[in-house]
């Protein structure tokens, strides 16, 4: 991919990231109750909460500069960051891929199921099931209605009919998955063997750059009452954005270009249409999104980051 290309997928993948996150986070503010006994302990709470942090006020000219507290917390970042990705938290890694295998082979499915990655409606046709698969889904509402519009000796004759043609939809849906699922598991392990570099090589080198940037754009240390041992979830949104950035920028620039020369060397050849797939923006935002997880429930761990309540909440819509 070119230069502009790669820049084009990233700003595409961190926009769907960020619509992802937040339609979870409207969602779950939008069906959010409360009850008036839940509010007076939470009042009550905070109030304790305030008293505590009041009676251990630190006398503001104790208090430590902002480019004090910035320079911390990036050594801080660095640290927490060479733990997850090498040394004695190694296996971080591993458990990240994981997960990741199961959402980018579902995000696959979909894609030929619905067509989401290709802009034109023309397909090539691989495999009988596919192409009646393509048609009966087209068509399924006409043909659904037209059905419902029989008269049936009985109710149970009537469900039995359409419970028929739902089945006939669902065995052309599994032929024709099954005949991809061959070629999706071939370029996932070489994905999986790039985005592993990228993470394990290619990433560690450049942590305490990336700390520092993340650190300096988000502003975390500016805020009133920033520590310079943890970011605070005020500071989060901003955190995030930053950081996820600049993964971004490095993830694609990297596994763009080293997965397309790892899968121009194999011996046997993929579908154009499996290769677009992996240079589309769902790609690099689903794994963004697994990695950053993950990543930010570490740094929890880890004593270095407090999360907003509102992505903490997010989590649970998916």
């Amino acid at each position: 991919m070119s230069e502009g290309q790669k820049q084009a997928l990233t700003l595409k993948a961190l926009g769907l990231l960020n619509e992802q996150v937040n339609a979870r986070i409207v969602h779950y503010k939008a069906d959010l109750q409360t009850s008036p006994e839940l509010d007076a302990v939470t009042a009550e709470v905070v109030a304790q909460l305030k008293a505590m942090q009041a009676a251990a006020a630190v006398d503001p000219t104790q208090q430590k500069k902002p480019e004090e507290v910035e320079a911390e917390q990036i050594r801080g970042l660095t640290s927490v960051l060479e733990r997850a990705f090498s040394g004695e938290r190694s296996d971080f890694v591993t458990q990240q891929l994981r997960p990741l295998g199961r959402r980018i082979a579902k995000l696959f499915f979909e894609s030929e199921l619905h067509e989401k990655t290709k802009g034109d409606k023309e397909k090539v046709i691989h495999h009988a099931e596919q192409g009646v698969f393509y048609v009966l889904q087209r068509y399924k509402n006409r043909l659904r209605a037209e059905l419902e519009g029989f008269e049936y000796v009985s109710d149970e004759i009537r469900e039995l009919t359409l419970s028929t043609l739902a089945k006939i939809e669902r065995d052309l849906q599994v032929g024709f998955l099954s005949r991809r699922s061959p070629e999706l598991n071939r370029i996932m392990t070489v994905f999986t063997a790039v985005l592993s570099e990228f993470l394990r090589k290619h990433l560690p080198p450049r942590l305490g750059q990336i700390a520092k940037l993340t650190i300096r754009t988000a502003r975390t240390a500016a805020r009133p009452g920033s520590v310079g041992y943890k970011v605070q979830a005020d500071a989060f949104d901003a955190f995030r954005s930053e950081w996820e950035r600049l993964l971004m920028e490095q993830m694609v620039n990297y596994c763009g270009d080293t997965l397309m020369a790892r899968l121009g060397e194999e011996e046997e050849q993929f579908r154009d249409e499996t290769i677009k797939f992996f240079t589309d923006p769902h790609v690099y935002s689903e794994t963004c999104e697994v990695l950053c997880g993950g990543l930010y429930d570490f740094m929890c761990l880890e004593g270095f980051l407090d999360v907003s309540v509102d992505w903490r909440a997010s989590l649970e819509q998916e």
